[in-house]
């Protein structure tokens, strides 16, 4: 419940070692473009006890932006005595309070004293509870109090970290020992209880800083566990110039957070304001949101920066909204340069941007990652597994390229008929369902596979006003007049061929008799599967008279071929007629997808059928033959 990382201590060093000099210059004099005659200003070097403040400073910085709550952090600085800068409080886990604290202590002073003193109190201070484990009642005390120790010193040799060390753990053992003998509290309130806590854990970091030019005799040493578990020591040997990054990358492992740089990102020269150059930032954030690149990395690259590059933004209107997926908290590394002060700029007035995985193949693009502002904060957003892909077709565009000549703003419009809307009543899905049945009984996919929805003004309004739920007299005796419209032309041997979009002139310039017949099919088909009202079975009985005026010769069977023919796509599957010849049919696809399956087109295997359960034998006769011959 509560990880090492739930509690974190700083133990500075703070004798009259570290007031000596990094050995480390920098060049303070940054103008060079004096007159003559001017004495440019030398170079600065830092102390070592200003590289260990500013380093341990800015790793407070990355907790604190990407874990507002739940992860806390104290400071405590060691001379003569142990100064203690905050408690757990929330109120003072912020680099204001830390900072007025540091200022309060002062710069490093002659005199006496050391860093037991400090890690003395920092192993007092995991003993004291947090908040969040005041707030737990007394029954659930159980879990586990762990926490982790940062000290910032620098030592003569190996024995004497292996002293300090030892005194660390001394130290825990004891006030374990009067954690555990301290009767519990009498008062039922947690939060007024100042009983210490029993360290289950302790994670010790020494850190040995030396200026630039010094040599040490103290070695880097791995994680190593003392007493039995309780303790694991780390030792870390870093020069002071090296010390914030060292900081940098030991925070990455400490809270589970990864570093992504964001390459290509567009910026406008501070000289020239009329050219532009592309900048890399590098921003910190949960490991988390790494989760769908790792697959493909191997360990070594995982412990690198992962490299994204910068898409086109979305616009005002994107944001971390228009991810799907978690969310999670992101700071700069590097907070005081331009090009990731710009970007925390650009994401907090309102803009998002989309990250893509860098591909080697020409045209190839994949979006991995969304960055956003949202309240005030950075966010970045996982757009999923996604794997490298092109520029999405467009649905008129089939395989190979081609335009096929699927019906898309019917399909549209097919759509918007039949929203489904929260309805209240009994019924009210049955009455969704009826109505997507009727649009979908019969309705071609393709525009080559129809010719009534082909012939614009010839058929309207007849096939506007069918798929009505119900029909007014003065609207039927219009489709009415559609339909004798449609027999005087076929009495004359004429067929609109004209309507007819250009590119289906010279597929249906067959015999006229073959697309009257199949005009005829295809209105009786649609007026069939909307035929739930007796208007609808009005016209119905009118379109059969007309059709059958010039067919009479052509029986049932006859008719029934010429609708199957015509219904013949994927959304009106071939379906029998019923047994009452009311109203007829096929079979749509809403039942195909939500009735029984359909029965295989050929038989199984004969041999798999027989051998029930068990592995079917391929042609047995040829064994049996084999033994027969032996």
């Amino acid at each position: 419940m509560f990880p090492t990382n739930h509690k974190t201590i700083f133990v500075l060093d703070h004798t009259p070692y570290f007031g000596i000099s990094s050995d480390f210059p920098i060049d303070f004099d940054v103008s060079k473009s004096r007159g003559a005659g001017y004495v440019p200003l030398p170079p600065i070097c830092k102390s070592l006890w200003t590289c260990s403040v500013e380093a341990s400073v800015e790793y407070c910085r990355i907790v604190w932006d990407l874990f507002p709550e739940g992860k806390l952090v104290r400071f405590i600085v060691s001379d003569a005595a142990a100064h203690i800068l905050n408690t757990w409080a929330l109120a003072q886990q912020n680099l204001t309070h830390i900072l007025n604290g540091l200022c309060l202590v002062g710069p490093v002073r002659r005199g006496a004293g050391g860093d037991v003193v400090g890690l003395c109190a920092a192993i007092e201070s995991l003993a004291e509870a947090s908040p969040i484990q005041s707030s737990r009642p007394s029954t659930e005390r159980l879990f586990q109090n762990r926490g982790r120790i940062i000290c910032i010193t620098s030592a003569r040799d190996d024995d004497s970290i292996r002293s300090l060390a030892e005194i660390a753990l001394n130290t825990l053992v004891q006030q374990n020992k009067k954690a555990s003998a301290a009767q519990p509290p009498t008062t039922t309130d947690a939060s007024t209880s100042t009983q210490s806590l029993v360290v289950h854990y302790c994670h010790l970091v020494i850190i040995n800083v030396t200026p630039e030019k010094a040599e040490t005799r103290v070695n880097n040493q791995p994680l190593t566990e003392m007493g039995g578990g309780l303790m694991g020591v780390e030792v870390i040997v870093c020069r002071a110039s090296t010390l914030a990054n060292l900081l940098g990358k030991l925070v990455l492992p400490h809270y589970r957070l990864a570093i992504t740089t964001v390459t290509g990102i567009p910026m406008k020269e501070e000289q020239n304001a009329s050219s532009s150059a592309n900048y890399d930032v590098e921003i910190i954030h949960s490991a988390e949101a790494h989760a769908g690149l790792r697959a493909s990395q191997t360990a070594a690259e995982a412990t690198e920066s992962v490299v994204l590059r910068w898409w086109t933004p979305r616009g005002a209107e994107g944001g971390a909204g228009g991810c799907n997926g978690p969310l999670w908290r992101v700071t700069p590394a590097d907070v005081a340069s331009r090009p990731s002060a710009c970007l925390v700029n650009f994401l907090l007035n309102g803009r998002s941007v989309t990250l893509e995985v860098p591909t080697r193949k020409a045209g190839c693009r994949s979006a991995s990652h969304v960055l956003a502002a949202q309240g005030g904060e950075l966010w970045i957003g996982a757009l999923g597994g996604r794997t490298p892909y092109e520029d999405p077709p467009a649905l008129s565009e089939g395989a190979g390229g081609r335009v096929t000549d699927y019906r898309i703003k019917e399909f549209g419009a097919l759509m918007q008929q039949n929203k489904i809307h929260p309805l209240r009543g009994i019924g009210s899905n049955t009455r969704a369902r009826t109505k997507l049945q009727r649009h979908t009984t019969y309705w071609p996919l393709t525009i080559s596979s129809t010719l009534i929805f082909n012939l614009g003004s010839v058929m309207e309004p007849l096939t506007r006003l069918v798929v009505q739920e119900s029909l007014t007299e003065d609207e039927v005796e219009t489709c009415r007049g559609v339909l004798l419209s449609l027999l005087g032309m076929e009495t004359r041997h004429e067929f609109p061929s004209a309507q007819l979009p250009a590119n289906l002139r010279g597929k249906s310039s067959g015999r006229r008799e073959e697309q009257w017949r199949q005009v005829w099919g295809e209105l009786e088909a649609l007026v069939r599967a909307h035929s739930n009202s007796s208007p609808h079975r009005a016209l119905l009985r009118t379109l059969l008279e007309c059709r059958s005026h010039n067919h009479s010769n052509e029986g049932e069977s006859s008719r029934a071929t010429v609708i199957r023919a015509t219904t013949d796509s994927p959304l009106s599957p071939v379906g029998a007629g019923n047994g009452n010849g009311d109203v007829w049919a096929p079979r749509n696809a809403l039942d195909a997808l939500l009735g029984a399956p359909r029965p295989p087109r050929r038989p199984d295997f004969a041999g798999r059928l027989t051998a029930g359960n068990r592995i079917a034998t391929l042609y047995p006769q040829m064994q049996q033959d084999v033994e027969t011959q032996n």
